[in-house]
C-alpha cells in the first residue's frame, strides 16, 4: 500500500496506524472510546486540517478538497481473473471503516477509486464534502452539472463518483467546480488541456497560490492565463484563506496529544459549535 499525497511526516502517522495495533493514553472527549478506525480517521483529517482540505472542513470557501490518497496494487485489466492482489481489500475496507465512522455536522467523507490505474496500481482518494456548499454549486452550475441528472439533494458520494468516472474534460471541470476554483479559472484550465491535446503545445499560465499550515506556497493553487491580474474574487477567497489559516494555528495547539497527533474531529467539533 502506498500512501499518495500529501508527502510530509503525517504519513508515518498513517502508515503505523494501518500496520499495527496502538495502544493510547487519552480520550478525545467523555464516553468516546478511541480504537484503531478512530485514530487513523483522525489522522486522515489531520492531513486535511494541515493542507487545503481546511477550507472545507473549518469553513464553505471550498465545497470540497482532498483529504488524502492512498495506491493498491489492485488494478486488473481481466475482470474474470482473481489474483493475490485481492488480499489488499482487508486494508481498503479498514480505511473504509475509518471514513464511515467519521459524523461531522454539515460535512460528508468520501472514499472514491480513481478511474484510471496505473499498472497494477490503482489509487483511491479520501475527501471530504460541505453538503451545504455542494448544494449551492449545483444551483449555480445546473447547466453543468444537470446534464448528469445531478441536482442539489444528490449524494456527495454519487457526485464525486459521477465526475471521476466522467469523459476527460467534463472530469476536468467539475473537479474545478467541486473544488472551488473561481468560474474564469476553471474555464481556462479545461480550454489548455484541450489546446494541447489538439494541438501538442504547453499553454503557458501562472498559478494562485493560498498559503496552508503545511506550506506557505501552498496546497491550495489553481492556475491562471499568464500575466493575470489578481481580480476582486481572487483577493476576497485569499484573504478569507489567510483569516481561517492564522484562526487555525491558535487552535492546533490546544489539541495535540503528546505524540504531536492531532485530536482532529474535537478540534473539528469544537470549532464548527464556536461559529455556530
Amino acid at each position: 500500500m502506498t500512501i499518495i499525497k500529501p508527502l510530509s511526516a503525517l504519513l508515518l502517522t498513517l502508515v503505523l496506524l494501518l500496520s499495527c495495533k496502538t495502544q493510547y493514553q487519552s480520550l478525545p472527549q467523555a464516553g468516546v472510546e478511541i480504537n484503531d478506525d478512530y485514530r487513523l480517521a483522525d489522522s486522515i483529517l489531520q492531513v486535511g486540517l494541515d493542507n487545503e482540505a481546511l477550507f472545507t472542513l473549518l469553513a464553505d470557501i471550498k465545497p470540497m478538497s482532498s483529504l488524502t490518497s492512498f495506491a493498491f496494487p489492485i488494478a486488473n485489466s481481466d475482470s474474470t481473473k482473481l489474483d493475490s492482489a485481492f488480499a489488499y481489500l482487508a486494508e481498503i475496507a479498514r480505511i473504509q471503516r475509518a471514513v464511515n465512522s467519521i459524523h461531522l455536522d454539515g460535512l460528508d467523507v468520501v472514499f472514491v477509486p480513481y478511474a484510471a490505474a496505473y499498472g497494477k496500481n490503482r489509487s483511491l482518494q479520501v475527501s471530504v464534502v460541505r453538503t451545504a456548499l455542494l448544494d449551492s454549486l449545483l444551483d449555480a452550475q445546473q447547466a453543468f452539472f444537470g446534464q448528469f441528472g445531478i441536482t442539489r439533494g444528490a449524494n456527495p458520494a454519487m457526485v464525486v463518483t459521477a465526475n471521476e468516472y466522467g469523459k476527460k474534460y467534463d472530469r476536468l471541470r467539475g473537479y474545478g467546480y467541486l473544488f472551488g476554483y473561481p468560474d474564469y479559472a476553471v474555464d481556462f484550465f479545461v480550454k489548455a488541456f484541450h489546446t494541447a491535446d489538439t494541438s501538442g503545445k504547453h499553454v503557458e499560465r501562472d498559478f494562485f497560490r493560498m498559503p496552508t499550515f503545511s506550506s506557505e506556497e501552498g496546497n491550495f493553487v489553481y492556475a491562471v492565463p499568464k500575466g493575470h491580474r489578481i481580480g476582486e474574487l481572487d483577493s476576497l477567497m485569499h484573504k478569507r484563506a489567510a483569516g481561517l489559516l492564522e484562526e487555525y494555528k491558535r487552535w492546533r495547539p490546544r489539541y495535540l496529544r503528546s505524540d504531536s497527533t492531532l485530536r482532529s474531529q474535537e478540534l473539528i467539533r469544537d470549532f464548527i459549535r464556536e461559529q455556530n
